[in-house]
């Protein structure tokens, strides 16, 4: 069977001493589209921040993303390389960022942001979530561009051989990645946000695009969006990593389970007990809202 052959050039533009990359223009679109996302929540009436707060939080997140992602990556998936080149770990361009690390650094990243603007933070991450599965959809369509990342050895049909990886074809796990913890991550997300707003716990409004008058929004409980992200990719990553190359250097553990699993069960168990303790002891938020 002939297997489709990787040979996408990761490089977009080459202007010699600056390059412009299909991988950060994924990145650079996902941000964008997740602030359009937010804004979009904003005129529904859903986002407490107006485009100045959304801003100002994607900065934010994009400088928590990167260092928590840095950090994880370092000192989990590679700790012994990098305790011998030490003067690599600020090297991002070479590669190597943790998922898992990523998250973590947005969350603390917005715990900060809302610290000192003195905003809910479940409510905040209910709305960020939504950007964050789109942007991870490009994230790792980013990742199959540059031939990374690849999946393990298979023959379907639809296999495709990436050179850095043999000759063998193998599973396109980053577009499965791309589907499964992106798209349908979202959709899940909007269902649920549908189902709370039905049962009268998350706002639902129609609002008039010139409408000037403020109106008191209330959320009865939030977080449910948020913990539900935490499960809904949890398991979506677990599913694909059966399909997926595990690290070189971690191999698999107790035979079968990959450190990606590993970590994912721990996010599926976080995101469970956050949603029994959210539904029991629900963190309500309100604000007045007024499109100007």
């Amino acid at each position: 069977m002939d297997y489709y052959v990787h040979n996408i050039n990761p490089i977009l533009v080459d202007f010699g001493a600056l390059q412009i990359r299909w991988y950060g223009l994924m990145y650079l679109v996902g941000y964008f589209v997740g602030y359009l996302i937010l804004m979009r929540r904003y005129k529904q009436g859903l986002n407490i921040l107006n485009a100045e707060g959304n801003q100002t939080l994607i900065t934010y997140i994009m400088i928590g993303m990167i260092i928590g992602a840095r950090l994880i990556y370092v000192i989990v998936y590679n700790p012994m390389y990098y305790m011998e080149h030490p003067s690599e770990i600020l090297a991002i361009w070479q590669g190597g960022l943790s998922f898992h690390g990523a998250a973590l650094g947005y969350v603390v990243a917005t715990v900060l942001f809302c610290r000192k603007y003195k905003i809910q933070f479940f409510h905040i991450m209910d709305n960020i979530v939504f950007g964050a599965s789109i942007g991870i959809m490009f994230g790792r369509i980013g990742n199959f561009i540059n031939g990374e990342l690849y999946g393990r050895v298979t023959d379907v049909p639809w296999a495709v051989i990436f050179p850095s990886g043999g000759p063998e074809p193998r599973h396109p796990s980053q577009l499965y990645q791309a589907l499964g913890e992106g798209l349908l991550v979202y959709l899940a997300l909007k269902l649920i946000e549908m189902r709370e707003q039905k049962k009268g716990y998350a706002p639902n409004l129609s609002l008039e695009q010139d409408s000037k008058k403020k109106i008191k929004i209330e959320w009865k409980r939030t977080g449910i969006s948020a913990c539900s992200f935490l499960v809904l990719y949890g398991v979506a990553r677990f599913v694909v990593e059966f399909y997926r190359q595990p690290d070189a250097q971690l191999g698999f553990f107790a035979e079968y389970f990959s450190m990606g699993q590993i970590l994912c069960f721990l996010m599926i168990l976080a995101g469970a007990i956050l949603l029994r303790n959210i539904t029991k002891n629900p963190k309500p938020q309100s604000y007045n809202y007024s499109l100007k």
